[in-house]
């Protein structure tokens, strides 16, 4: 008895020491380790978690002790790893509720296991010290129990620690304010807002980047698990009374007319979301039609686009709804395919007497195009690379281990004559040459756009260092700035150039590439190791007429800014009440916001996983800055209200 005592007291350390290893490790790696009140916290809640695992195992025999251990140890490595991996992608974390498509995450295996770095090696220290403690007998698996309340005796002590560890969660709410003044006005509208503590975000865990900094993983995972059979403590009624309430008190906000109201009104408007579009894409050399735009017409320096659950998919999402997709959902264009959206762009320019299309260089293998934007958008003609031709004789089942990048100049060409001799117009278009990986294997990586990017590179006034992920990437988007490039000639030569407006965005920064290595290679618009300017990628809006924008660096808007920002220009009927984004013109300083908390503006900016802020502007106060955090928390979980209850079904628009 007393031996087993020993090996219990020996795999109990052991297994204490694995767990807060890991959650450390996890901290140092992904989220700004430092010793505070949270590291308390999650020391607690970790002890619970290996008194539990140890109450389990010692009803087991010795063998199955082994197995079980082994076993647990590698799934919280995996666990781990696996999301340090999933937020270098997407920068977020993944969720039980988002599992979605096995084979479409297959196809992208290639990819994850490029994403490996030697610093990842770090993880395998659990189960080496595992096997190499056990084969030298260290740690022995002969625990069974010899008496009944040994086990009780650890599941008391372990349910104790657990409540212990509630006990430590602040359940106030800790926002105050020197006087009104310092509280944005959305704020001092009592009907509507909603104000939450550590203990709201530990029950519902609507951000996950707070929560793991604050529970640790561990704990993120169980409310995970838990959050799959949490009812919802009000009922739909209820909750469409609440989204009635707020709705009410955003149209109390009226959009007023500016300066650049309506000054496309009637034009024929080509909106262009260009995949991977990155600002050191875009040169005097390789890019000459992007690099025109953008000294002649209008470039938005403080353009961001903000990488969400589904990259492209979300900033689709976004730009097209003027709504945050949702992640607690696989993918929101499909989760909310039956919804009823009544500002859309299609619908708006609909309504104006335009003729609506979309074209993507691309098939519905991950994300369901087709549907989403002819059935829920509103589009009336949606053409993808299968409708196109583009994929002809192709076999989508290949997908898993063999992504084909479609030409976006060839795309152009079949897509130009469905709409040029149309007297109004509207078309979307989605490109797909510059996607990752950047390799000699990419489609668009000719041998010709290669030499032509390898001789811009070493022409440079002044010579940079370079990998080869920047030279395949600027090669590859030579053929989006042909694209375009042919879009304008065709535009001319049918005598509709003068008549046009083409708005051309980045979806998402470049992420096929080491955050690293972009920082080395741009200096103009990337400050190193900023996570947030990292997401600053090209907005150029052509117009030959005129009227024409003016390049700005004040203006900062985002990809759910889009939409509003456009119905101003064109004078499109919206509802700026019933939409999450602004107008960027009508306000004097717009605010950006990303998908874990952080927002930036030209007055200040906050940094939510460090939760520091930097003010530019003597008039703005801390205090403003931290009801802004509440006041935009608000504003997503009502966005996610009215998604999930489809708050516009039976709504008159």
């Amino acid at each position: 008895m007393k031996q087993k005592l020993i090996n219990s007291s020996i795999l109990f350390a052991f297994l204490i020491f694995i767990i807060l290893y890991l959650e450390v490790l996890f901290k140092l790696r992904v989220l700004n380790f430092s010793f505070d009140g949270d590291v308390l916290r999650i020391s607690l809640f970790s002890l619970s978690y290996s008194l539990m695992i140890m109450f389990l195992l010692m009803f087991f025999k010795e063998k199955t002790v082994k197995i079980t251990t082994y076993v647990f140890i590698g799934l919280i490595t995996f666990l781990y790893f696996n999301q340090e991996i999933y937020s270098s992608f997407v920068e977020g974390f993944y969720s039980f509720t988002v599992v979605g498509d096995f084979t479409a995450g297959l196809s992208f295996f290639s990819d994850y296991l490029q994403a490996v770095k030697f610093g990842h090696i770090t993880y395998l220290l659990p189960v080496t010290s595992l096997f190499i403690f056990s084969k030298y007998k260290i740690i022995s698996f002969d625990i069974e129990y010899c008496v009944l309340k040994q086990p009780l005796f650890l599941l008391i002590i372990s349910f104790l620690l657990f409540f212990g560890s509630l006990q430590t969660i602040n359940e106030n709410v800790e926002i105050q304010a020197e006087n009104d003044d310092d509280i944005p006005i959305t704020l001092n509208e009592v009907g509507t807002l909603i104000s939450y503590s550590d203990m709201d975000l530990y029950t519902y865990m609507y951000n996950s980047q707070d929560a793991l900094k604050k529970f640790g993983l561990l704990t993120y995972t169980q409310r995970d698990l838990f959050s799959l059979l949490r009812t919802d403590p009000l009922s739909a009624e209820a909750y469409k009374v609440l989204i009635d309430d707020y709705f009410e008190k955003e149209a109390l906000n009226v959009h007023d007319s500016n300066d650049y109201s309506d000054i496309f009104e009637n034009k024929n408007f080509i909106l262009i979301m260009a995949e991977s579009l990155d600002t050191f894409a875009i040169n005097e050399t390789l890019t000459p039609n992007l690099y025109d735009m953008k000294m002649n017409n209008s470039y938005y320096e403080n353009y961001y686009s903000p990488l969400y659950y589904r990259s492209t998919a979300d900033s689709e999402f976004l730009v097209q709804t003027s709504m945050y997709p949702d992640k607690n959902v696989t993918l929101s264009m499909d989760a909310y395919m039956n919804n009823t959206f009544p500002n859309t762009m299609p619908k708006l320019f609909e309504e104006k007497g335009y003729t609506t299309y979309s074209f993507h260089n691309y098939f519905d293998y991950f994300y369901p195009r087709g549907n989403f934007h002819l059935q829920t958008l509103g589009y009336n003609q949606f053409w993808g690379s299968e409708e196109l031709g583009l994929t002809s004789g192709f076999d989508p089942d290949r997908v898993i281990i063999d992504h084909v990048w479609e030409s976006d100049y060839e795309m152009m060409k079949m897509a130009v004559p469905k709409f040029i001799n149309d007297d109004k117009f509207f078309v979307n278009i989605l490109t797909v040459s510059g996607h990752f990986q950047y390799t000699d294997e990419h489609e668009m990586a000719t041998p010709e756009n290669v030499e032509r990017a390898r001789l811009y590179l070493e022409n440079l006034v002044e010579p940079v260092e370079y990998t080869d992920e920047i030279l395949y990437y600027l090669a590859v988007h030579i053929e989006v700035d042909k694209a375009i490039g042919y879009l304008k000639d065709e535009l001319q030569a049918a005598g509709k150039l003068d008549d046009t407006v083409i708005m051309i965005f980045g979806d998402h920064y470049a992420y096929g590439i080491d955050n690293d290595v972009i920082w080395d290679y741009e200096n103009e618009y990337k400050i190193d190791n900023d996570e947030m300017d990292i997401h600053n990628v090209p907005l150029l809006i052509y117009s030959n007429s005129p009227n024409k924008l003016q390049n700005t660096g004040e203006l900062y808007l985002s990809t759910i800014d889009i939409m509003p920002t456009v119905a101003n220009l064109f004078n499109l009927d919206i509802n700026y009440a019933q939409v999450f984004g602004n107008d960027a013109f009508g306000l004097s300083n717009n605010i950006v916001r990303f998908a874990d908390g952080s927002f930036i503006s030209s007055n200040f900016r906050y940094e939510s996983l460090s939760e520091k802020y930097t003010i530019y502007d003597e008039s703005t106060s801390e205090w403003y800055i931290f009801g802004l955090n509440t006041a935009f928390l608000n504003q997503y979980m009502y966005n996610l209200l009215v998604l999930e209850y489809n708050y516009f079904e039976k709504k008159d628009d």
